[in-house]
């Protein structure tokens, strides 16, 4: 059942945590160090708060909403939001209860994915890489990795028979209760009927691939694969041509690899943009430019705006605004776009970083907050022009002098007096904001 924030869920909702597995302090550096770039701060933070609560009350106790909303300090309709991102990367399976007037939410936890498993599955891979670059992708592996055993070596274990004498087994049943265990995330919550399987196997009529090769860890792989790249029957059909023998079946890594490859040759070696499934918009023409800006890289923004041919400062900022704050993509994008504006297409490293810095400071989590932040100080500033001097120990952030030196009194005494007009709030009354807009339609 999707979890959209509806009439059901309320503070005096009933929910449950269903949590057999033991969170250790390893899986947490694997949140921290693979998930937490897709699913950002929040949705993590709600996933340690499920975990860490299921500890001190007892198992599946019945609980009730208002307990997240205040532990949390947040709206139920946040916390539905956050869930979504937690199901939607396979760290939480919900359910509702199917009793007549039963109003019951029951929450899994599941563990996260080992290191190998992340980087060995296609869709979080990638999404990882194109969300923090090369780079960080490639010192996230190296930091994870782990050698393999010497070669040349021989096993010399014991056996369990060779060490141990089995006792007397009367009165003696194997139990069928249900007991703690490792109760790991399978990557990404796809189904098996995300992909037409009937059409594909009608392709493959004549061909060496029987249909017995198709377990279901291939075929959820297959499902996979396609939503990545998006592939048809037909471009399924190619890959697994050349990644399948008649007696070994469908090698899995030669699919991946021979899928990468199809998919590079035929949108000649760009990666796939991921991003989040576009609604219907009925907000305003900013609640549109900024929603878009949430759900984009802040790679592929910044290739938007440079023509596919950032420059190597470019590609360094972004990187490092990635690696050393923890902005969210879409604070990063409005960031790019409002220097880009400011500085007349310069993207000024220690400018840019010095407002990347501020905004982290003041805790800014999403890109309609950097636009309030931005509105909220062109407000200041004309409350400052049209009042008859600045309150002693009031200045602006040092990020917005960008570097200029402040006007000398003789210049302002010849500036004409500001216009008596309304403090600018929306896009519309706002031409540089507007202008922001205009040009992020043009290079979409």
């Amino acid at each position: 059942m999707m979890m959209n924030f509806n009439e059901r869920l309320k503070p005096n909702t009933e929910f449950m945590i269903y949590n057999p597995a033991s969170f250790e302090k390893s899986h947490l550096n694997v949140l921290n160090e693979l998930y937490l770039p897709l699913i950002h701060q929040d949705a993590l933070m709600a996933y340690i708060y499920l975990q860490e609560s299921s500890l001190h009350h007892d198992t599946l106790e019945i609980r009730f909403h208002k307990e997240i909303m205040d532990e949390l300090n947040m709206p139920l309709s946040t916390f539905s939001e956050l869930l979504e991102k937690l199901e939607g990367i396979g760290l939480v399976r919900s359910f509702v209860s199917n009793e007549a007037h039963d109003d019951l939410f029951i929450y899994e936890l599941l563990l996260p994915l080992t290191p190998e498993d992340f980087f060995k599955d296609p869709m979080l891979s990638l999404y990882l890489y194109s969300h923090i670059g090369p780079n960080a992708y490639k010192k996230k592996k190296e930091r994870l990795a782990y050698p393999l055993k010497p070669k040349n070596i021989t096993e010399v274990t014991r056996k369990f028979t060779e060490v141990f004498q089995a006792g007397s087994g009367e009165g003696f049943t194997v139990p069928d209760e249900s007991f703690k265990r490792e109760n790991v995330s399978s990557g990404p919550n796809l189904d098996l009927d995300d992909f037409d399987f009937d059409v594909l196997f009608t392709h493959l009529k004549g061909t060496k691939i029987d249909r017995s090769f198709f377990t279901r860890e291939v075929r959820m792989l297959i499902v996979k694969l396609s939503v990545l790249f998006n592939f048809n029957a037909y471009d399924m059909k190619q890959i697994l041509l050349s990644s399948t023998t008649q007696y070994a079946g469908i090698d899995k890594e030669q699919l991946k690899y021979e899928a990468r490859k199809y998919y590079q040759k035929e949108s000649r070696g760009k990666l796939p943009a991921i991003s989040k499934p576009q609604t219907e918009n009925k907000g305003t023409e900013e609640d549109s430019y900024i929603e878009r800006l949430e759900s984009i890289s802040p790679l592929d923004r910044l290739n938007d705006i440079r023509n596919n041919q950032p420059s190597d400062n470019d590609l360094k900022l972004v990187t490092d605004i990635i690696a050393r704050t923890s902005l969210p993509n879409g604070v990063i994008n409005l960031l790019l776009e409002y220097v880009y504006q400011q500085k007349n297409g310069d993207l000024g490293y220690n400018y840019t970083m010095k407002i990347a810095r501020d905004w982290e400071d003041k805790g800014i989590r999403s890109a309609k907050e950097a636009y309030q932040s931005i509105m909220d100080y062109r407000k200041q500033m004309n409350a400052k022009r049209k009042g008859p001097k600045d309150r002693q120990g009031e200045r602006k952030p040092s990020w917005m002098d960008g570097g200029q030196k402040p006007s000398t009194k003789k210049e302002v005494k010849k500036q004409a007096p500001p216009k008596k007009e309304a403090v600018q709030k929306t896009a519309k009354d706002d031409p540089e904001i507007q202008k922001m807009i205009d040009d992020f339609r043009k290079s979409r």
